[in-house]
């Protein structure tokens, strides 16, 4: 009967490996941080085989890691932490920073450019099962290229 047992566990432990090779995270960055800045988000790409949610992050550089949406909030866009954020089977999930994105809240170390930043994210897939992606994100400078030209002015 153990001999079932041991065949039963190492299928479980294949099914789960299988699942993680399943998702594919590209084009993961994050931005250099300014002096006294606790947070960043991190852009990515995520593409499942198969239809499943990104559940969780991780990461050691962060106390916390969360799944934001940004939602408009009378004139003000406004970022809200999320519960899960749906990957349809083979379609590419880009996260930015002007929709939904990763945050790490509560940063251990300044993010600086050419750093790497580890992370993890929990996948759940639709039929209940749960796979763990390991990645990194390449922190690029801190000069913003997509708000050139918004200075503020008195």
């Amino acid at each position: 009967m153990s001999k079932y047992l041991w065949a039963g566990l190492v299928a479980l432990f294949c099914a789960a490996t299988a699942s993680a090779a399943d998702v594919k995270v590209s084009e993961a960055w994050a931005r250099a941080t300014a002096p006294g800045q606790d947070s960043a988000s991190v852009q990515m790409v995520i593409t499942s085989d198969k239809a499943g949610a990104l559940v969780a992050g991780d990461s050691g550089i962060a106390k916390t890691v969360e799944i934001h949406t940004m939602v408009m909030e009378g004139n003000m866009m406004k970022m809200r932490a999320i519960e899960e954020l749906l990957l349809p089977a083979k379609t590419a999930v880009s996260l930015g920073a002007d929709g939904n994105h990763m945050m790490l809240i509560g940063l251990k170390k300044p993010l600086k450019a050419g750093d790497s930043v580890p992370f993890a994210l929990t996948i759940k897939f639709a039929d209940g099962s749960k796979a763990t992606v390991k990645s990194q994100a390449l922190v690029k400078p801190l000069e913003t290229t997509n708000n050139q030209g918004h200075e503020h002015h008195h």
